[in-house]
């Protein structure tokens, strides 16, 4: 493959990538869904921009634990014929799509990011990419997780500066999406992991509220906490992937938002509140009524109990697997699941009726602030491979299985991404996109801009 094109030291890799020797894939979801239907793009023609863009730009990223481009093309030119015969069938038809490494696909397999799992094999799709096949999207390949989806880190680099985390556990999606490899991506967040690298490589991160994506075929981590989330370039591919998953999707964007002080514990780096700050300031500016609100009470006890479930969950799904392969399932595995195993059943009820009472006062409080926007992350994506970064912008909110969104805020020339995080209540989901997809437009003036800029 291609070494694409870089610029500076060596380790700056720009969005908005320029030159022949970088083409990413050209086209928003708005685009190629008008553009289909009129005939003036095929399947094929998506799917070689696809392997050109992963061709020029893989090398240096390392997005991808496995592709399927041969058979991607196959499998464009028979949509290419079906649609000659039948017409389009919606607005994900053709779109090459990257999966997530621990989402089961009978045609690749599916390795959970870990050495103890090397040559696994699923005899079946899950559920959701079994979805996206029927809707005529093309598996391209598997992108990169962490190990076991947990904080072992893996090869993949930011597009954003190679120098750099993507973020962690859905690091390769996120990777894809934001150097232009492919439009849509799988990713999942038991924590932050869906909006956290989002936020770092600078595309939209959207994880709806728990269960509403089917998690059947999905690798389990911590089943009262896993969701499955998808990556796009902005909000508005974002709502044409929702629509054609058959959710329900019209609603108008809100005209008010509320803020608390964020995350409950620690702080946020100066770089990251400068960004979330201008970004609120815009979207006041522009007429959003943006209101800041204490933090209420019950948002404080959610850590604890997520760490104390997602443990003990964990400790019963891999505690098998790590008395059998011990820390070959990764360092930071290791730990959580020695932790995990050290919880009583006591403890553990303690901490699931914690989080059943935050969801019960969250529920009621989100009536009164139907969107809130917080920091995606504690700061721009770490320098470095060791760490995917910290979830305590998110981790609240997954415990509270709410619908939740990372947009691109607005940042200079040459800097990291920052993300802002939107949130709603159960149920919301239409809303939320709806909202995220005018204040992105509000933030950005031209939304097919190339995400981070």
């Amino acid at each position: 493959m291609g070494t694409g094109m870089m610029t500076g030291t060596g380790d700056r890799w720009p969005l908005g990538l320029q030159g022949p020797a970088a083409r990413p894939f050209p086209w928003t979801l708005s685009e190629i869904e008008s553009m289909m239907a009129s005939g003036k793009l095929t399947a094929s023609d998506l799917l070689e921009a696809s392997s050109r863009a992963i061709g020029d730009l893989e090398d240096p990223i390392g997005a991808w634990v496995s592709l399927a481009l041969t058979r991607a093309a196959d499998e464009a030119r028979g949509l290419d014929r079906k649609i000659q015969k039948e017409g389009a069938l919606g607005p994900l038809h053709g779109v090459p799509v990257g999966i997530k490494d621990i989402f089961d696909t009978a045609a690749l397999p599916t390795e959970w990011g870990a050495p103890t799992k090397r040559n696994r094999q699923p005899e079946r799709d899950c559920a959701l990419v079994a979805r996206l096949r029927d809707l005529g999207c093309i598996v391209i390949g598997k992108t990169v997780t962490t190990a076991f989806a947990y904080f072992d880190t893996g090869p993949t680099r930011n597009p954003a500066n190679l120098a750099h985390t993507p973020g962690g556990s859905s690091s390769g999606s996120a990777a894809a999406v934001a150097a232009g490899m492919v439009p849509l991506a799988v990713g999942s967040q038991t924590q932050g992991s869906v909006l956290r690298p989002a936020s770092f490589c600078g595309v939209t991160g959207f994880k709806p509220g728990f269960g509403v994506l089917p998690l059947a075929g999905v690798m389990p981590f911590a089943p009262s906490l896993d969701h499955a989330g998808l990556f796009c370039r902005t909000p508005s591919d974002m709502r044409v992937a929702w629509r054609a998953l058959g959710f329900e999707h019209r609603s108008r964007a809100l005209d008010t938002l509320t803020t608390i002080e964020w995350p409950p514990a620690g702080g946020i780096g100066a770089t990251m509140r400068r960004a979330v700050d201008a970004a609120l300031a815009k979207l006041a500016a522009e007429g959003v009524q943006v209101r800041a609100v204490p933090r209420p009470a019950f948002f404080d006890d959610l850590p604890d109990a997520l760490f104390t479930v997602m443990a003990a969950e964990a400790a019963s799904v891999h505690g098998e697997h790590y008395r059998q392969h011990g820390p070959l399932v990764g360092a930071k595995l290791a730990s959580l699941l020695d932790q995990g195993m050290r919880i009583g059943r006591r403890e553990y009820r303690a901490a699931l009726a914690t989080l059943e009472a935050g969801r019960a006062r969250y529920s009621k409080w989100a009536a009164e602030h139907p969107i809130v926007a917080t920091p995606a992350a504690t700061g721009t994506a770490p320098r470095g491979l060791g760490s995917s970064g910290d979830p305590r912008c998110n981790a609240p909110f997954t415990a509270l299985g709410a619908p939740a969104i990372s947009i691109p805020a607005p940042v200079g020339a040459g800097q990291l991404p920052a993300g802002i995080q939107l949130t709603a209540g159960r149920g919301q989901e239409a809303a939320l996109l709806a909202s995220a997809a005018a204040w992105h437009r509000l933030l950005h003036g031209n939304a097919r801009a190339h995400p981070g800029g």
